[in-house]
């Protein structure tokens, strides 16, 4: 097998030659491997470009739910969704290529395959992970405050400091504390997937012998509908905790700030009375 840490795709190989057989009949047995390509590097970016899709158009509900007076729905400007979007999108990089390690150590150490385990990963990441991601960051946030002393630094998704200037070390600090959120969490997880490898290995193998074994649509479900539709809940759900969430005292200040400028700008535009 080739080693892991390259981007990959999923593709099948025939035990009895080794050769690649995406769309072969099947023989006596196959199995699902990771392997490098072209095609795997197309697949790595569709579903990064999808994941941006999906952060974008959360972006534009958050603009248009304020724009119709939704109560409690503060949009973000474009600087500070950006730097919440990276941590999650660099998080996802380094839980993928944990996740591809994962996948092709466990197809090697127990039973079932590398698409099996990938599989696996993808669905405890996004379900059960997610839960586990917004405990630690709870956590761990209120232990580096505890630590260092410095409350207003790792409050996440608050980059700036009262005068409203951006602060590259509170989001350096964030991005920290992010990553070592989603790294025990994938620690915890593969704890648990070895733990419960048999059951685990049963259920991803009846999934995935639903599809044909050698059809290229058992590929696209593992590599491409999956990590898609999976990854797209999970983004969702993980911005709503990953970005600031103001106290209610602050949305009133907000609010009243906003006011108070949208009667500035339209006091600028009342006719202006006759000279005398």
């Amino acid at each position: 097998r080739q080693a892991v840490g390259q981007i990959s795709l999923a593709t099948f190989t025939h035990s009895s030659t080794g050769r690649s057989a995406m769309a072969s009949v099947a023989d006596e047995h196959t199995e699902c491997v990771l392997l490098p390509g072209i095609f795997g590097m197309f697949v790595q970016g569709l579903l990064f470009l999808a994941s941006v899709a999906v952060l974008i158009f959360k972006k534009k509900r958050e603009e248009r739910l304020e724009r119709l007076g939704r109560p409690g729905i503060r949009a973000r400007n474009w600087a500070t969704f950006l730097l919440d979007s990276s941590k999650q999108l660099i998080g996802s990089g380094w839980v993928h290529v944990v996740n591809l390690f994962c996948a092709s150590t466990f197809g090697q150490m127990t039973e079932g395959d590398g698409c099996q385990w990938y599989w696996v990963n993808i669905m405890m990441d996004t379900t059960l992970g997610v839960g586990i991601v917004y405990l630690l960051l709870w956590g761990l946030t209120r232990a580096f405050e505890a630590l260092t002393g410095h409350k207003k630094i790792f409050k996440s998704g608050d980059y700036k400091d009262e005068s409203g200037r951006m602060i590259p070390l509170k989001y350096f600090s964030q991005l920290g504390v992010w990553l070592l959120c989603v790294t025990l969490m994938k620690l915890f997880v593969a704890l648990l997937m070895l733990i419960l490898r048999v059951p685990m290995a049963a259920v991803s193998g009846a999934f995935l012998n639903l599809f044909p074994e050698s059809s290229k649509f058992r590929l696209v479900v593992v590599m491409v509908i999956t990590p898609v539709c999976m990854n797209a809940m999970q983004l969702w759900i993980t911005d709503h905790f990953i970005k600031a969430t103001d106290k209610p005292e602050e949305q009133s200040l907000h609010g009243q700030r906003e006011e108070a400028r949208t009667r500035s700008e339209l006091g600028s535009f009342e006719p202006q009375g006759e000279l005398g």
